[in-house]
């Protein structure tokens, strides 16, 4: 502690999903410590994963997908305030107030990083010549403002969505639904190739061209023209009329303080341990920010998933404060929507686990209904799973429907968690009733279907106890 304090000061920089629960848990931890909080922002924190649902109507007001985080003896918050530098050997940072310019200097224990990360620009021409002039990203609620406000305002009715991923299917279908004519482009051929295998990835551009939305994968976009405006967009030689363009490629973390102080940073982020716990002791790093490992090997890896900021904030918040607690590493665990489609995942796509080292890694996929086919609402799931074909361990998942897929998948990221293999899906006992699921549900089937196809024996572990008593 800092000499001639009677408490823990433990200092966030950052009012995100990782940031709120590293301060409860860090409140929680030592309750005589002292938590302050900076936020650059004018208001304490949103939920940025609302914003495409909000834009189409499913929330009646941006500014409800605000949260006040309120203040208690023990937590206390400087909005309007920028992290400017970090001294690891006075333990302390400067901070300034954006209001009025006040600079000032803020002493810690324990330090919490949670610095989240900026929308990537493509290097394309045009790409940095028309922002505030149709050029839109979404990476909070005035991004999501100026383009609610801008697709309502669109003479030509048509917009170019740059990205491939689940943020940018989502604002695709959002424009979508707002009568804007839509174009969605991505470099590379499947939509959310860090997550999907490219066979369930055909299944989305096919809800895609159901939709009405155009898409360009493996067409990279190539220009951005126009004069005061955004007029169009050339897509592979193709010309496209459009006054809306929406960057949506990815993410980059934000690591220039944690680098100019000397904490060691990768291009995936601020490198972190099981603690949470940077290069530097007493420094810690959570969420959009971080590097961190992967549950299933240990290999280092970066996951920029609300979940996966909760779970390093709590972690973090605990350390931070005196506590002793470990992160397992992430698990890469998702759910999004895409219209009506839900797209989930866990785990390795087979690429992702062939470069991991599981050569025989093998990919097995079925579809079947979630529910008896004469119940109303027997739609079908496509259900993936990669696994080891040496020993049958599970090493990822996939599900896409139009209801049931991230249930599923939470299942199966549990089963990886714990080391499981296909045996054991195959083994357990589902719940089962007409109007919720099947008596053979896919997990079942796709796991019965593994152990065949792989021709995998049996493992030699028992997860039971049998009865030992006779029956009377």
């Amino acid at each position: 502690m800092i000499s001639g304090k009677t408490s823990r000061e433990v200092v966030i920089v950052g009012l995100g999903v990782g940031g709120l629960y590293a301060s409860k848990a860090a409140a929680s931890t030592d309750r005589k410590a002292h938590v302050t909080i900076i936020e650059k922002r004018d208001y304490d924190m949103f939920s940025p994963c609302g914003m495409p649902f909000a834009l189409k109507g499913m929330v009646n007001d941006l500014d409800e997908l605000k949260h006040t985080v309120p203040t208690t003896r023990q937590v206390s918050k400087y909005l309007s305030h920028e992290l400017i530098s970090i001294s690891p050997k006075e333990k302390n940072i400067s901070v300034r107030n954006n209001v009025n310019g006040e600079l000032f200097t803020l002493p810690y224990d324990s330090l919490v990083l949670a610095l989240g990360a900026e929308p990537v620009n493509l290097p394309i021409p045009g790409a940095d010549d028309f922002h505030g002039r149709g050029f839109h990203f979404l990476s909070d609620l005035d991004d999501a403002k100026k383009l609610h406000a801008a697709a309502l305002a669109s003479k030509k009715k048509t917009a170019v969505v740059v990205g491939g991923g689940a943020i940018g299917l989502e604002i695709a279908v959002a424009l979508r639904t707002m009568s804007l004519e839509v174009h969605v482009t991505k470099r590379t051929p499947p939509p959310l190739p860090r997550d999907l295998d490219p066979k369930m990835g055909s299944f989305i551009i096919e809800k895609l061209d159901e939709r009405g939305i155009k898409n360009y994968f493996g067409k990279g976009i190539d220009r951005i023209n126009g004069n005061d405006w955004i007029e169009s967009v050339e897509i592979d030689g193709k010309i496209i009329p459009c006054d809306i363009v929406v960057m949506a490629v990815g993410m980059r973390p934000r690591v220039r303080h944690a680098e100019d102080c000397g904490i060691r940073v990768t291009p995936n982020g601020i490198v972190t341990d099981e603690r949470m716990e940077t290069s530097i002791p007493g420094i810690y790093a959570i969420g959009d920010c971080v590097e961190s490992f992967s549950r299933i090997d240990g290999s280092r890896a970066s996951m920029r998933l609300a979940t996966s900021a909760y779970r390093m904030g709590t972690i973090a918040g605990t350390n931070a404060a005196g506590g002793t607690a470990r992160y397992r590493g992430v698990g890469n665990t998702f759910v999004s929507m895409v219209g009506n489609l839900e797209i989930s995942a866990t785990g390795y796509n087979l690429e992702a686990a062939e470069k991991a080292g599981f050569g025989n890694a093998k990919g097995i996929m079925t579809k079947g209904l979630i529910k008896p086919h004469w119940m109303p609402g027997a739609t079908r799931l496509v259900l993936r799973i990669v696994v080891d074909g040496d020993d049958g361990r599970i090493l990822g998942a996939q599900a896409i429907g139009e209801g049931g897929a991230a249930w599923r998948v939470n299942v199966l990221a549990l089963a990886i968690s714990a080391g499981l293999t296909v045996h054991d899906i195959a083994d357990a006992e589902f719940s089962y009733c007409p109007p919720v699921s099947d008596v053979y549900d896919p997990l079942s089937q796709i796991a019965e279907i593994a152990i065949k196809r792989l021709k995998l024996r049996a493992s030699p572990k028992i997860s039971y106890h049998p009865c030992t008593s006779s029956a009377r």
